[in-house]
């Protein structure tokens, strides 16, 4: 991953924080001028500055690979991918593919079927998927006993991931959607 895609992740997360103008200011200037490849791998895994020796930056960069597989890595990069695309004249094409996904898809409607693809809109869309889940879970229970158990280990996988949304975003000191 290069320096400039780990920036632009990064000034998702300060656009998507809940800190005051100026401190948004102030960081943007770090990430743009200052921030070392660590020091930004640092900032999306913990959401805090930190200075960064030789050693610590063979940590980070363990962390950080171990996150990217992990998930919330991926997550920020969905929201900047997202992002760029929506704003670097791809507009059009993803218009057409939300148009076509908020017709058949219940959570892209609820969760805004033309919003930027953020953190906060991707842990409604496993929030939603959660919800569907557990009524047809509800449903199978009375009239098809044999799908349940998978419906159950959907249900436990959505839970885990919903809990993992949740936790990411408590990491960075702000608060899930509900």
């Amino acid at each position: 991953m290069t320096k400039g895609e780990l920036q632009i992740m990064a000034g998702v997360l300060v656009v998507e924080s809940k800190l005051t103008y100026p401190a948004k200011k102030q960081l943007f200037a770090f990430i743009k001028t200052e921030a070392t490849e660590s020091q930004l791998k640092a900032f999306l895994l913990d959401g805090k500055v930190v200075i960064v020796d030789e050693q610590a930056s063979e940590v980070i960069d363990d962390r950080f690979i171990i996150a990217e597989t992990g998930g919330r890595i991926a997550k920020l990069r969905k929201s900047a991918m997202s992002l760029a695309g929506y704003s670097g004249g791809a507009g059009a094409g993803w218009a057409l593919y939300r148009g076509i996904r908020g017709a058949l898809g219940i959570c892209t409607k609820k969760c805004g079927t033309f919003e930027v693809n953020t953190s906060r809109r991707q842990h409604c869309m496993l929030k939603c998927k959660k919800d569907i889940i557990e009524k047809k879970l509800a449903l199978a229970r009375k009239k098809d006993p044999k799908a349940v158990a998978g419906l159950e280990r959907q249900l436990a996988s959505a839970k885990k991931t919903e809990a993992k949304s949740t936790r990411s975003f408590t990491n960075r000191g702000t608060e899930a959607p509900r």
